[in-house]
């Protein structure tokens, strides 16, 4: 593709989250109570859509990337299988009462591969009344599907499973009222209101398929490209952080669904604010750092998320906008600590959720990242 073709926005299949998050059913261990699913559609994966014909070296996106599954797609998809067994079961429960996800921690041990479903097997570890707790092993087959580039077909669950790639808990708690709110009252729409009203959300650059210095430079290609899910789109902090300390930079992303998702399947828009904040949080602390030009192989070790609000309060109602307010407060000792808040940008200041990450980034040497991610509804 020629360059100052890059600049041209290009459109591509993109996938709804009912679309990309599809599960098969499979079967239940009717002596340990285990439920099996199987993912239909391919993960998306970083640099999915970057001219890499135009490099001259055939190998350069294994250089990069490998092709390996983009880690969002199997940390929402995982709680969403644990979430269905939950809600099959809490079915007779009033809408408004039902059990919500709470938290999901999840360990990734494998890579994972974009030509092959993953197959997850969820068991229950405890249930009271108002408190669950499932765990979630996923696997994929050790060769590729017939068909690799989806839907996968049923048939796929009976070839042999490789080792398992990624763990989590998820727990789940019904809805409560308190007679206490406390928490910081100052929202990032009154911070940085001057940047965010100089333009509207869709007019900022859509987020970079990979944001690395050096392929951002390289494959200026404009728009959401096959991302699937949501819209995002990367606020220039550039003034804003000029001159500035790394623990006093700031990176906002705009955010909302690219298609409609019914308000009733709060699970599953939990899983999305999850599916968002894997994607290119850990590796922009790369480029801060001096490493976007000569950045190794990244992954994500281990990734937890928690929900400090009723799991209504979650919901991406309509085509709304949240705001993700990204900054490093400290880096030591071969890890790095990244924290997050996520905003509902129409409305008024609350803590929905926190989450956090360790993950791994080679560049000059090894890193471990500790990333603490806040979100919030405004």
């Amino acid at each position: 593709m020629p360059r100052d073709k890059m600049d041209e926005p290009v459109e591509h299949n993109r996938l709804s989250y009912q679309e990309s998050m599809e599960l098969l059913w499979l079967d239940e261990d009717a002596k340990s109570g285990k439920q099996t699913m199987m993912s239909r559609q391919p993960a998306w994966y970083p640099g999915k859509n970057a001219p890499w014909e135009s490099m001259r070296g055939s190998s350069d996106e294994k250089k990069f990337f490998g092709r390996g599954a983009f880690g969002g797609h199997v940390y929402a998809q995982a709680p969403l299988a644990a979430a269905r067994v939950v809600e099959k079961a809490d079915v007779q429960t009033p809408a408004k009462d039902r059990l919500g996800i709470h938290s999901i921690h999840g360990v990734f041990t494998n890579p994972g591969f974009i030509d092959r479903p993953f197959i997850y097997e969820v068991a229950k570890v405890s249930s009271s009344r108002s408190f669950s707790t499932h765990t979630i092993n996923a696997r994929q087959p050790k060769e590729p599907s017939s068909i690799p580039n989806g839907p996968f077909p049923p048939s796929d669950a009976q070839l042999p499973l490789g080792d398992v790639c990624f763990t989590c808990v998820t727990t789940f708690k019904r809805p409560l009222t308190g007679p206490s709110d406390v928490q910081d009252e100052t929202s990032p729409q009154k911070r940085f209101a001057s940047i965010l009203e100089s333009r509207a959300p869709d007019e900022w650059e859509a987020s970079p398929q990979a944001d690395i210095d050096l392929l951002r430079e390289t494959f200026p290609v404009k728009g959401h490209a096959s991302f699937p899910i949501l819209d995002m789109y990367k606020v220039d902090m550039t003034e804003f952080n000029k001159d500035k300390a790394l623990s006093d930079r700031r990176q906002l992303i705009l955010y909302r669904l690219y298609k409609p998702l019914p308000a009733e399947d709060v699970n599953a828009h939990i899983t999305c604010h999850a599916f968002e904040a894997d994607r290119n949080g850990f590796i922009m602390l790369g480029n801060h750092l001096g490493y976007g030009y000569n950045m190794g192989p990244v992954a994500s070790l281990s990734y937890s998320f928690y929900i400090h609000v009723n799991a209504e309060e979650a919901v991406m109602r309509g085509d709304g906008w949240w705001i993700q307010e990204v900054y490093w407060p400290r880096v030591n000792a071969g890890r790095g600590m990244m924290e997050r808040f996520g905003v509902q940008k129409e409305y008024m200041w609350r803590a929905v959720i926190k989450m956090g990450y360790v993950c791994r980034l080679e560049a000059l040497r090894k890193l471990e990242y500790e990333d603490w991610q806040l979100f919030s509804e405004a």
